[in-house]
């Protein structure tokens, strides 16, 4: 049995699709940064303190 979808429940249907990728994304990247150590705020903390011995050598 077939059933029918409107465009209101197709875009509900995308609009999940899309969070719930989102969130699998969002998952994986806490659960890498568990892994290895590294996190997002390390990440910028590390960027940050680069950019400063950069400018220090000019």
């Amino acid at each position: 049995m077939f059933s029918y979808l409107d465009a209101g429940t197709g875009s509900m249907l995308v609009s999940i699709l899309g969070s719930g990728l989102a969130g699998i994304g969002v998952l994986w990247k806490m659960a890498r940064g568990k892994v290895t150590g590294k996190s997002v705020t390390n990440l910028e903390d590390a960027s940050a303190d680069a950019e400063e011995s950069d400018s220090s050598h000019d």
